[in-house]
């Protein structure tokens, strides 16, 4: 297909470009160009050792998929992150049909997380757990708004399969409908299977700090693409000031695990991985491959898109990530 527009024409009413068309051709459609040699052996081995790393018991769970389940980056309060994005994401609450994209990594809670924000799901938990990472449960959520699409995005193997393992159990649980979540493969640097001014909210979660600081306008530009006339896209970004190294010493960690009540199930297992994390990132940003970015920032960038700045939620105290909510302006054009 020779341009991005006959793609699209074969979207599904979600705005999801479908399977097999996407894969034959979002190559063809790059945002960024190819990475060189150099940085492209170096992403990829840190990813190969991020993501692979398993608890050694308990059935040798994968880690990463550890850290959503025991939601150590929010703390004792839900002060982090996600606690902004779920607040953002409350402003479609009131739509009865709501088109919802998530561009994040996961193991399916950041869906559940989102929906529960966004009023597709309700809550039947107790008082004691509502509002703490354990109200984040099958057994307590509800389908309140069937009339909702998602569509979701992960790229590694293991990762994917995760998420079909989890829209699966959804199914099962009825929190979901079949097709009602749209899953997909994507490239950051290639084009969004998702057809232009289509989805109410994108969240796009710590993903464009692993891309060069000439990269992120591109990226950032592309995802606003997505994003219908006057609807939400909300971003979350590491703090400019925020160095990965520092983690390394022995006081700073001391501190994350005092702070951090729900990572200690997994104890020394978590933060070995964490800090070894931490060493690579800040190898990368070293090299300018990676960059940590401001979310004042990002709104400049988002600027030519259409996109006007509704908000910036400052990081907390241990998690030094910036929140950018932003809203397209019903006289944009898309790219």
């Amino acid at each position: 297909m020779s341009t991005w527009r006959d793609i699209e024409r074969h979207a599904t009413e979600n705005g999801f470009i479908p399977k097999d068309i996407y894969s034959e051709n979002a190559k063809l459609f790059r945002v960024c160009p190819l990475p060189d040699e150099k940085r492209a052996e170096a992403e990829n081995e840190i990813w190969r050792v991020y993501l692979s790393a398993a608890k050694k018991k308990k059935g040798g769970r994968n880690l990463y998929t550890e850290m959503f389940r025991y939601e150590w980056y929010e703390g004792r309060k839900r002060t982090g992150f996600w606690g902004n994005i779920e607040d953002a994401v409350k402003a479609i609450k009131h739509l009865e049909n709501p088109r919802i994209c998530i561009f994040s990594a996961g193991s399916g809670r950041d869906l559940l997380k989102v929906g529960l924000a966004a009023g597709v799901f309700t809550s039947s938990a107790p008082h004691g757990i509502r509002g703490t990472y354990r109200e984040i449960h099958l057994d307590y959520l509800r389908l309140a708004k069937p009339g909702a699409r998602f569509i979701t995005t992960e790229f590694s193997d293991g990762n994917y399969k995760e998420m079909e393992n989890s829209i699966a159990d959804l199914e099962k649980k009825r929190l979901i409908l079949p097709g009602m979540v749209d899953l997909a493969r994507w490239d950051f640097r290639v084009k969004a299977p998702v057809a232009s001014d289509t989805q109410d909210v994108v969240v796009f979660s710590l993903t464009g700090n692993y891309a060069h600081a000439d990269e992120q306008p591109l990226i950032l530009r592309e995802i606003a693409r997505c994003v219908k006339k006057e609807g939400l896209m909300i971003t979350s970004t590491i703090s400019s000031s925020f160095d990965f190294i520092k983690s390394k010493r022995p006081l700073y960690r001391l501190n994350f695990i005092i702070k951090t009540p729900l990572g200690w199930p997994m104890g020394l297992t978590f933060m070995k991985w964490q800090v070894n994390w931490a060493k690579m990132a800040g190898n990368m940003n070293r090299l300018g491959f990676w960059a940590n970015t401001s979310a004042e920032t990002w709104a400049r960038h988002l600027e030519p898109a259409g996109m006007e700045t509704v908000r910036i939620y400052d990081p907390c105290r241990l998690v030094p990530v910036e929140v950018l909510v932003s809203r397209k302006k019903r006289s944009s054009y898309s790219q």
